[in-house]
């Protein structure tokens, strides 16, 4: 223990005064003896004895009340376990800034308060003393200020630091902090962490914050300001169902909605908005935390790019009321239909190659042409009765899968099953069983999911009469597929439409011609295909341009771009961007740290004056700065396995800065333990009034 007031200490020799005072009261008395007091009874001796150890105890304790007093003037202190009062100090304030501190505080946002305590801190330095400012998160990592000397300078650093749209990565600024106090020669060293302290922004520490010996001689103090209110209600996700996009037909979109608060909400206003006009709301019933769906069915009736987002009204965390989302609606699709003849003109040509086939652009060669076609102009590859690839067609239809584009496949009697059972079951997860069937015998293909974008405008003959019925379909060579989802079958379990989970491509289990089914002599033929042509061209758009802010994600381009390519924030900062070509199309990694909202992502044309906009990309905060799960000191403690001690914003934080240096002051405790002397000595140092008995 040291004082840090020690010019109090030599009032301590008035501690001898109450001592003087009781040698000087003890005066020489001349004894005088009366007659009549011979009679009365001599007083006990144990009474005297006790008489003179309780003036005994009263000295005692008026001495310690004056010693304790002194003491508490004088400022004991337990010192700390590292540095002393006069030795220089290194300091890491660290500022949380992920969108979580943009809730509601008592005196503005979270971060507000913290960025103000921060300021405080740094007021609380010397001159002498080095300080670094870790804000985290950064764009990337953390942003490191310092080490520097405490003063306006710093202040004003701090005063330019922005809250951000990243989620909180405690652990990085954490390690930073670690790092820049072992370059530090000093001896007192501490740490200021200002954070609301989420979780999941401490979920996933790393090694060097939780070794053994990661914080020996550091003070970890902790600064968190709370929110004032926790009726928060986020919009956690957006759903895009799988559906065709295509104007003027139906567009579906869920959004997932959580409730933090601790009761059930009622009647919460959902809205949705396309392109800048609201087409839709509800209100909702929310019970706590618990995800609730809401479901919108919108009609765009233009092809072309579109963004909006689904929003909820004001509360107390506002960043996770608005969630936006992007998809494409294509003026028209590439198909490219390779069969197995050099000049195709089958059933599949007299179906698409026409104008009944809307915004389907077709195109006809034979496989021994597939290699010269440059494939990053269609979106769409249609495989009729192939027998097999070789390695380089199989390597680049491989290729157009992976880029995102669609892939319908016929599997009619000139397929090697073999082949197809081991390629589709790497590409698709989809199996092939062996080609079964005899000529004047069939199969009845009647089983189909109506709530699949491409039967979704049929309906079972017994259902909705209002739409169209699917005739009988009668199949005489065919493929049992399995392995994936089944879409379409027999009643009698013969799985015939495929489609992968995972990756655009739909396979049909029979041939496109009358010899294998009567399917193309129907006129369900024509939209059956034109539906599942614009289904495998749209599948990927409606739920493949949607990121998170701070994460990186890897964006197919819908054409294949090179060079020149910008991306453009809602607050109109740019950023270039580099392509990377894949042969069969375009692909770029991003990494966006700006603010949610609808980016667009341009093109230079060099025969064009202004940039061409290749797509609408949709950036959202992430998810989980929406949940109200936090972490105490003791269990981030454990964790780190050092001492976290918790201060209240509200304390004086000079003081704390001199506790992180020199150790925690008992005077308070001093003057309290004074005051209990006190109180003991009047009460022993009271006269009992003699007792009168009657009588006598």
């Amino acid at each position: 223990m040291t004082f840090l007031n020690t010019a109090f200490l030599f009032l301590l020799s008035a501690v001898s005064i109450p001592l003087i005072i009781h040698f000087l009261s003890k005066r020489r008395i001349r004894t005088v003896e009366f007659s009549s007091l011979k009679f009365l009874e001599q007083m006990q001796k144990s009474r005297m004895r006790w008489l003179r150890i309780k003036e005994l105890i009263l000295l005692a304790l008026r001495m310690l009340v004056i010693a304790l007093i002194v003491l508490a003037f004088a400022r004991p202190t337990l010192r700390g376990f590292a540095g002393s009062s006069k030795a220089q100090s290194s300091a890491v304030v660290i500022l949380d800034r992920s969108v979580s501190m943009d809730a509601e505080g008592e005196t503005g946002s979270l971060f507000e308060e913290a960025r103000r305590l921060a300021g405080k801190l740094i007021d609380s330095f010397d001159a002498g003393d080095q300080i670094t400012l870790i804000a985290s998160p950064g764009d990337g990592s953390p942003l490191i200020i310092g080490p520097t000397n405490p003063g306006e300078r710093l202040k004003e650093k701090l005063a330019a630091i922005e809250i951000g749209y990243q989620a909180g990565k405690m652990g990085d600024a954490l390690k930073a902090a670690r790092d820049e106090l072992s370059r530090s020669p000093n001896l007192n060293r501490e740490i200021y962490l200002l954070s609301d302290m989420q979780s999941h922004d401490f979920a996933e520490l790393p090694r060097e914050v939780i070794e053994s010996d990661a914080w020996k001689n550091t003070h970890i103090f902790l600064i968190s300001p709370s929110p004032t209110g926790d009726d928060n209600v986020g919009i956690t996700d957006i759903l895009m169902p799988s559906q065709l996009l295509v104007p003027g037909e139906n567009y579906e979109i869920e959004s997932e909605l959580v409730n933090s608060g601790r009761g059930r909400l009622e009647n919460v206003l959902v809205g949705a908005v396309i392109d800048g006009e609201r087409r839709a709301q509800t209100t909702v019933s929310l019970p706590p935390a618990q995800p609730t769906r809401t479901r919108f069915s919108l009609k765009v009736d233009t092809p072309g790019d579109h963004g909006g987002f689904i929003e909820i009204d004001h509360d107390s965390f506002e960043p996770d009321n608005r969630r936006y989302f992007s998809f494409h609606i294509p003026e028209k699709i590439n198909l490219l239909a390779v069969s197995q003849a050099n000049d195709p003109s089958g059933p599949v040509r007299v179906a698409l190659d026409r104008a009944e086939a809307g915004q389907i652009a077709y195109s006809g060669i034979g496989l021994g042409q597939l290699l010269r076609e440059d494939l990053s102009g269609y979106d769409v590859i249609l495989l009729e009765d192939i027998a097999a690839l070789d390695a380089s067609r199989e390597s680049a239809i491989a290729r157009f899968v992976d880029s995102g584009k669609g892939l319908l496949l016929s599997l009619g009697r000139s397929s090697d099953v073999a082949y197809w059972q081991k390629f589709l079951t790497d590409l698709a997860g989809i199996s092939v069983g062996p080609l079964t069937g005899r000529n004047n015998e069939y199969l009845a293909w009647d089983n189909f999911d109506y709530e699949h974008p491409i039967f979704s405008v049929y309906s079972p003959a017994t259902a909705d009469r209002s739409k169209v019925s699917i005739p009988e379909l009668r199949m005489f060579f065919y493929h049992d597929l399995g392995g994936t989802d089944i879409i379409g079958s027999s009643s009698s379990g013969i799985d015939l439409l495929a489609e992968s989970t995972a990756k655009p491509v739909l396979v049909f289990g029979s041939g496109f011609d009358l010899a294998s089914n009567d399917l193309p002599a129907h006129s369900f033929f024509i939209p059956f295909l034109v539906r599942s042509v614009e289904y495998l061209a749209t599948r990927e758009l409606g739920g493949a341009v949607n990121g998170t802010i701070g994460q990186p994600s890897l964006w197919n381009l819908p054409e294949n771009v090179i060079s020149g390519l910008t991306l453009l924030s809602p607050s109109g900062a740019t950023e270039n961007l580099q392509p990377n070509p894949d042969g069969a199309g375009s692909s770029v990694m991003i990494t966006e740290y700006g603010p949610p909202g609808i980016y667009r992502l341009l093109a230079s044309d060099l025969a064009a004056e202004s940039p061409r906009q290749i797509s609408l990309l949709a950036f959202n905060i992430d998810k989980s700065e929406s949940r109200p799960e936090t972490i105490s000191p003791d269990e981030l403690s454990d964790r780190m396995g050092a001492s976290v001690v918790s201060v209240s914003p509200d304390s004086d934080l000079k003081t704390t800065v001199l506790q992180a240096r020199f150790g925690r002051e008992l005077w308070k405790e001093f003057l309290l333990l004074a005051l209990v002397f006190l109180i003991i000595e009047s009460l022993l140092g009271r006269t009992s009034p003699p007792k009168i008995v009657e009588g006598k």
